[in-house]
């Protein structure tokens, strides 16, 4: 019942409590569960929802002090929910949860998992095959390397062989993880930067990570200075949240988009860089050639 929630949570919380040894609680996309009670049935976020999710945190809260040495609360999602918070200006409520950085693998940890994979299924890759794999990826992350597996293994599949050359490679990156494949599997990328930061900021991120794909990789500095210009001349045009070029930045660089450089921000990930590319970058005009 709507009325009751937080009674019935507290009923929750108390039985795990009281089980004989320690619980983890472990909350999936939580940040997702509380941009959507800060943005409520109109979109945007308003008084309303602020105070929804004020309440909700602070139930959660209250909690996970409560029982702090009976149940261990772990939050994940796949965004971040320190930027929503700060945006809302709520972050306080998420001052008892420790933040824990989930690194990709190392180089040598991803070329050992694409050995371990070729010979369970019986196929050919050689050393140099397996790291222009991960070469091609820049940051291997767990699920990109089994995805690259899974897209070289069917095109050995499709074509009757069991050894991979270099040229494979190349055309299961470029045919399957950069084609429709890859727009399956990747698409989240871009679905969940508009559950984070609502049609506004996600227009600024679509053109900041497209901008960034098509420079090689880089936005720099120069191009990040324009857009700000661009968009606060449009921020009176704009439905919904204003969200700042900076906020949407800060956003990008927390969940793993882009990291500073010395000129600007670069993608992290080679294979993000060169999806997004060939996902907007065809018809794309970089902003300080659309100013000349």
């Amino acid at each position: 019942m709507p009325g009751n929630w937080q009674r019935r949570g507290d009923e929750v919380f108390a039985a795990l409590a009281g089980n004989e040894r320690p619980v983890v609680l472990a909350i999936d996309e939580l940040p997702i569960l509380v941009d959507r009670l800060l943005r409520g049935s109109e979109g945007s976020v308003a008084t309303e929802g602020v105070r929804a999710a004020d309440a909700f945190l602070s139930w959660l809260r209250k909690n996970g002090q409560t029982h702090r040495d009976r149940v261990i609360v772990v939050l994940s999602g796949s965004v971040g929910l320190e930027p929503i918070l700060r945006r809302a200006g709520l972050s306080a409520q998420a001052n008892i949860f420790s933040p824990y950085d989930l690194k990709p693998w190392d180089g040598e940890t991803a070329v050992a998992c694409l050995g371990a994979l070729a010979e369970t299924y019986g196929l050919g890759l050689t050393a140099i095959v397996r790291n222009d794999m991960c070469r091609r990826l820049r940051c291997p992350i767990p699920h990109h390397v089994q995805l690259f597996f899974d897209c070289l293994h069917e095109h050995l599949r499709r074509t009757g062989r069991s050894v991979a050359s270099l040229d494979d490679v190349e055309a299961a990156y470029r045919d399957d993880m950069l084609g429709a494949r890859g727009h399956m599997d990747l698409d989240h990328y871009e679905t969940r930067l508009k559950s984070a930061l609502g049609n506004h900021g996600y227009r600024i991120a679509l053109d900041l990570l497209t901008e960034a794909a098509v420079n090689r990789g880089l936005l720099g500095d120069d191009a990040i200075a324009v857009y700000r210009e661009y968009f606060e001349t449009r921020n009176t045009e704009a439905q919904g949240d204003i969200i700042p070029v900076e906020e949407v930045l800060r956003q990008l660089e927390h969940d793993g988009y882009l990291e500073r450089s010395d000129e600007g921000f670069t993608f992290i990930s080679g294979l993000l860089q060169d999806w997004w590319h060939a996902r907007h970058g065809r018809h794309f005009v970089p902003i300080i050639q659309r100013r000349v």
